[in-house]
């Protein structure tokens, strides 16, 4: 079967860094360091990048690239090419482990699914793993999706000035906000308007998708990345012009050492994975459509790059502003959706501020969902021709489409503390226990981020770094003819020692079993 190539580096890296630049950079990475603490989380999550997420994010693309597959298929080659049998007994373990965790926090969904993980991953070994990394990639577009059509949404408020209803003049931000919060919290409460932007996102993800990853994702990313720093750029200038906005840049860059504490580590280290689009399929998929003269420790450092300087101009754009109007930075996940409107309020031209702010957030998030129905949609592809049949890529992008579209309808319909399900609502709380959060979004995101992404993720860094072995895999990382020794050495070590031992500590701690 012949398959697809990016044209040119810069055009796999552009899409790369859209897939890792996404409403975890604009929408999540900025609430997270409003609740803890500011530059100390920044400072903890630039670290972990370099530390434990590009060794991982090297580790997927040559997978990708080496196998030329989609992730199922790529990790079972990878295992056979390892030639050692006890990598596969060793997820099992691994597997076992959260399985006692999950017990620990009355999760007993997981605990049947880690269960029964034991097996198969000591049955079927790293093919497994690819299956649940593709499972995780449509299931976080589930609810991904459901956000953007918030974004979608709050497009359309800001095109009409109505982003803030009934706004008093001479009001204070802070009641400002007050109105703002309200209203985002009726507006997610009504799941029908919700369900309006859920679907036109999710068609717009389906329709870039279908052009393929020349003309499709690749033509997009070209257009859409630089147009999403222009935008940063813009509203960073707007932000940071404010007076008082002097705090917020503070705020955002000078770590304390009061702030600092595991529960910083372990949310930075989920933001990590989250970001950068690891154990999820994204990086696997998007390598195996990589020509062997790319270099890949070049493209992966861009990329971390990219997605770091895209969370931190997040941060820049929105902080200064916060503060500038007298608003709590700790405002959680309605920090945008609820405090922002209440900034560009004050502003002069607010209503244009605050659509080119939402369009550049729809923008991160549209380029990042591609990404994952694409993962879904390869396998699908690969699966339909192997059968025989015509696996072309309109059909398997109606698959992805569909499946993610009736999963987020739960997320949808799960708004507002599962009043609209209230029985369902009971029964993911008896299911997920202490996972389980106020509805099936923040459940499904707490689930993902801080349990899965690490956990798929550690199992590639062990079968790449322990059984593929750096020595083995370190030429994959080079371009043909490159003789780079040092570099490939520094990524090997990180690989086997420093990413598996940062990812389990943070398992122990999170699980209760590791006090500090």
């Amino acid at each position: 079967m012949t398959r697809e190539n990016w044209t040119s580096s810069i055009g796999f890296i552009l899409a790369s860094a859209g897939s890792a630049i996404g409403l975890g950079n604009i929408w999540k990475f900025p609430y997270m360091a409003g609740e803890n603490g500011g530059g100390t989380f920044v400072l903890v999550y630039v670290l972990c990048v370099a530390f434990i997420g590009l060794p991982v994010m090297c580790s997927e693309m040559l997978i990708g690239r080496h196998t030329r597959r989609n992730i199922i298929n790529a990790m079972g080659k990878v295992e056979r090419l390892s030639g050692n049998p006890n990598v596969r007994f060793v997820m099992s373990a691994l597997s076992a482990g959260m399985a006692v965790a999950f017990a620990t926090m009355q999760a007993w969904l997981p605990v049947a699914a880690a269960l029964v993980g034991v097996y198969l991953f000591a049955k079927k070994g790293f093919a497994v793993l690819g299956w649940v990394c593709t499972i995780v990639a449509l299931a976080i577009l589930s609810y991904y999706a459901v956000i953007g059509g918030w974004i979608v949404e709050y497009i359309r408020l800001s095109l009409t000035g109505t982003l803030v209803p009934d706004a008093v003049d001479g009001a204070v931000a802070a009641e400002v906000a007050q109105t703002s919060q309200t209203a985002f919290g009726a507006y997610v409460a009504n799941p029908w308007r919700v369900l309006v932007g859920f679907v036109i996102f999710m068609a717009v993800t389906g329709w870039m998708l279908l052009g393929g990853i020349r003309a499709g994702i690749e033509r997009m990313s070209k257009i859409l990345m630089p147009l999403l720093f222009i935008l940063l750029v813009v509203v960073i200038v707007r932000s940071v012009t404010l007076p008082g906005a002097g705090e917020g840049i503070s705020f955002l860059l000078k770590p304390t050492l009061e702030a600092f504490t595991p529960k910083v580590v372990l949310m930075a280290l989920g933001q990590v994975f989250f970001s950068l689009s690891l154990g999820m399929a994204i990086t696997v998929t998007y390598g195996s459509y990589l020509h062997k003269e790319h270099n890949i420790l070049r493209a992966a450092g861009w990329v971390g790059v990219l997605d770091t300087c895209a969370a931190l101009m997040a941060g820049l754009a929105i902080f200064p502003a916060v503060f500038a109007v007298g608003l709590e930075p700790s405002a959680g996940p309605g920090l945008i959706f609820g405090a922002l409107p209440a900034v560009f309020d004050s502003m002069w031209l607010g209503p244009v501020w605050a659509t080119c702010f939402f369009f550049m957030l729809f923008i991160a998030a549209v380029t990042s969902s591609v990404a994952l129905l694409e993962c879904g949609a390869t396998v699908f592809i690969e699966r339909l021709r192997r059968g025989h049949k015509r696996g072309s890529r309109r059909t398997a992008v109606l698959i992805g489409f569909v499946l993610c579209t009736v999963m987020g309808l739960l997320a949808v319909f799960s708004t507002a503390d599962w009043s609209h399900l209230p029985w369902l609502g009971k029964a993911v709380e008896a299911c997920m226990g202490d996972l389980a959060r106020g509805n099936w979004l923040d459940t499904l995101d707490n689930f993902a981020s801080n349990w899965i992404l690490p956990f798929t993720a550690l199992c590639t860094a062990l079968l790449v770094g322990w059984g593929w072995t750096p020595r083995r895999a370190a030429p994959e990382l080079l371009a043909q003819g490159e003789d780079w020794r040092v570099a490939p050495a520094v990524w090997g070590f990180l690989l086997r020692w420093v990413s598996p031992i940062g990812i389990l500590l943070v398992f122990l701690y999170v699980a209760g079993f590791l006090g500090f």
